[in-house]
C-alpha cells in the first residue's frame, strides 16, 4: 500500500471513527461508572470484535478478486451507495440512549472486555460497514494480505484511540447527548455521507 493511499484510508477513517457509535457511548458509560482505566479492557473487547469482523471481511474479499475484476469493481460501487443509505437513514432515525444503562456492580475487567467485544461484534452493521468501506482503498492487482496488515491495526488504533478520548470526557459528552439526542445521529449521518463521497472520487479515480 502506498503511502498516498494510506494517508486517504487514514483521513477517511478518521471521518467515520470521529463521530459517536455504539461502541464510543459505551466506553463513555463504562467510564462514568467504572473510571477511565478500568473503560481501557472496554475498548480493548471493543477492538478485539472488529478485528475479528475484519477478518471475516477479508476471506470474503479475498475470494472476490480471485474470482472477478469486475465483481470487485461492483463491490467498490455498492459499497459507496451502502454508506450514502446508511447515512441517510441515520440522519432521519431516533436517537438510542436509553439502551446505555450498566450494572455498577459487574466491574471486573473481563466482565468490561466482554460487553465491548459483544457491543461491537453483535453490530451487524460493522460488517456491512467494513464490507463497504475497505474495497474503496484495495488495489486487487496487489497483495491483499500485506495491504490488510496496514489497514486492519490502522482503523482498530484509531478506533481504540477514539473510545479512550470520548471516555475521557464521558461526564460532559453523556450530558450533552441527552440535552441533544438528535446530534449523534445527525453527525453520524453527516459523517457517513462525507466519506461515501470521499470514497466515490477515490472510485473514479481507480
Amino acid at each position: 500500500m502506498s503511502l498516498e493511499t494510506w494517508l486517504a484510508f487514514v483521513a477517511a477513517s478518521l471521518i467515520l471513527t470521529v463521530t459517536p457509535g455504539p461502541s464510543i457511548l459505551l466506553g463513555v458509560v463504562h467510564s462514568l461508572n467504572y473510571g477511565t482505566r478500568k473503560t481501557l479492557f472496554t475498548a480493548l473487547g471493543d477492538i478485539s470484535a472488529n478485528m475479528l469482523q475484519m477478518l471475516l471481511v477479508a476471506v470474503g474479499l479475498g475470494i472476490v478478486i480471485a474470482s472477478s475484476e469486475l465483481a470487485f469493481q461492483v463491490i467498490k460501487w455498492a459499497g459507496v451507495l451502502t454508506l450514502i443509505y446508511m447515512s441517510l437513514r441515520l440522519w432521519r432515525s431516533e436517537p438510542r440512549l436509553e439502551g446505555l444503562q450498566t450494572d455498577t456492580a459487574n466491574a471486573h475487567p473481563m466482565r468490561l472486555f466482554a460487553s465491548g467485544f459483544l457491543v461491537a461484534f453483535g453490530n451487524p452493521k460493522a460488517l456491512i460497514f467494513f464490507t463497504a468501506f475497505f474495497p474503496q482503498f484495495i488495489d486487487p492487482s496487489a497483495d491483499l494480505t500485506g495491504q490488510l496488515m496496514v489497514m486492519c491495526p490502522t482503523m482498530a488504533a484509531l478506533d481504540f484511540t477514539f473510545v479512550m478520548l470520548y471516555a475521557l470526557g464521558a461526564k460532559r459528552l453523556l450530558g450533552f447527548l441527552r440535552s441533544h439526542p438528535k446530534i449523534l445521529n445527525r453527525l453520524s449521518g453527516v459523517a457517513l455521507m462525507s466519506a461515501a463521497g470521499f470514497m466515490g472520487t477515490l472510485a473514479r479515480g481507480g
